[in-house]
């Protein structure tokens, strides 16, 4: 099932954490980062509390996969000196498999006025791994076959353009 995944799953709850929203999460401390996410406290700022907005949209998620394993034994090959955590390292792939993520939830988001993409869940309060599994899908943390995630919402109230359609 996971790797026939539709770009659209629609969610029927969509899990709010606190922690998530207000940096607990983000302060976490990592390999390379110990004051946690880099980004924090812009990230948050600069996307909108999914509590206000929850009620305005119905929410879909939009899936992208990527065959990590696939590309740690590239990596490996074209670099046979480097070390598992250099073959995995996010710096090689995480950007086109984002980009291709954004392009597919912006794609159809685009075709519905009043449409809105949340590219960063997690900024916005939304617990992803736990909403995910609700749908029956997976993420895990250290993955073989990554599964970015960014969600949609579609108004409820449809939304009419200027020349009334």
């Amino acid at each position: 099932m996971t790797t026939q995944l539709k770009h659209w799953i629609k969610l029927f709850d969509v899990i709010y954490d606190i922690r998530a929203r207000n940096g607990v999460w983000c302060t976490h401390r990592y390999e390379g980062h110990p004051k946690g996410c880099p980004n924090f406290p812009k990230c948050p700022q600069k996307y909108p509390d999914f509590e206000s907005i929850r009620a305005k949209y119905l929410w879909y998620a939009v899936v992208e996969l990527f065959n990590l394993e696939e590309h740690m034994e590239r990596m490996k090959e074209k670099h046979p000196d480097w070390s598992e955590r250099q073959c995995r390292n996010p710096w090689y792939w995480q950007g086109s498999v984002r980009k291709r993520l954004k392009e597919k939830a912006y794609e159809a988001a685009c075709a519905i006025p009043g449409s809105i993409v949340l590219e960063i869940p997690e900024a916005c309060g939304v617990n992803v791994f736990e909403t995910m599994l609700k749908e029956y899908v997976l993420l895990e943390r250290a993955p073989k076959l990554v599964k970015k995630v960014m969600l949609v919402g579609i108004p409820v109230v449809p939304v009419v353009n200027k020349d009334g359609k």
